[in-house]
């Protein structure tokens, strides 16, 4: 436990001018640009940001990608991804609940209609998952592309034309 520390206080002096582009894993989950921790919680992950609660997210990917958003300054897509991921969660534990009842129910008209209703649920789900899988790409291509600036575009120098 006491060399663990001391690794970790050697790795941050040793990498501290890339520490703002690594993600590692440290005992009590990740962290994440040396300034979000993603921490596993009992319902899901749980993001911070210094002393303040970002939200928790049901995926290390989600909570990654909000990360990802966040220090790119895409503020907008990062409420996004925090207002998807909880619509998406809260979905699925009402999906969940209805089709426990249904699935008790000795009524078999009941049990049509609860999973009458469940049909335009399970659609809706699906376009959210859709919604957070676009999110989730775009922080995959806005990080690769933080790393190895493939999308910069170069300006020509100087005029290419010649005197005939």
């Amino acid at each position: 436990m006491k060399q663990d520390r001391e690794f970790e206080r050697i790795f941050r002096q040793e990498f501290k001018n890339i520490e703002p582009n690594i993600i590692w894993q440290s005992e009590d989950g990740y962290e994440v640009f040396g300034h979000y921790k993603i921490q596993t919680k009992k319902p899901g992950y749980l993001v911070t940001s210094g002393l303040s609660e970002i939200g928790v997210f049901s995926s290390t990917r989600t909570a990654l990608s909000w990360c990802i958003a966040d220090k790119n300054c895409g503020y907008n897509t990062a409420r996004e991804i925090l207002r998807t991921d909880n619509k998406l969660t809260d979905l699925k534990n009402d999906i969940h609940t209805r089709a426990a009842i249904g699935d008790r129910s000795r009524d078999h008209g009941l049990r049509e209609i609860i999973l009458t209703k469940l049909e335009s649920k399970i659609i809706q789900k699906k376009l959210l998952e859709n919604q957070l899988d676009k999110y989730v790409s775009w922080a995959k291509y806005i990080q690769h592309r933080g790393f190895q600036n493939e999308t910069a575009r170069t300006g020509r120098g100087q005029s290419e034309t010649t005197n005939r």
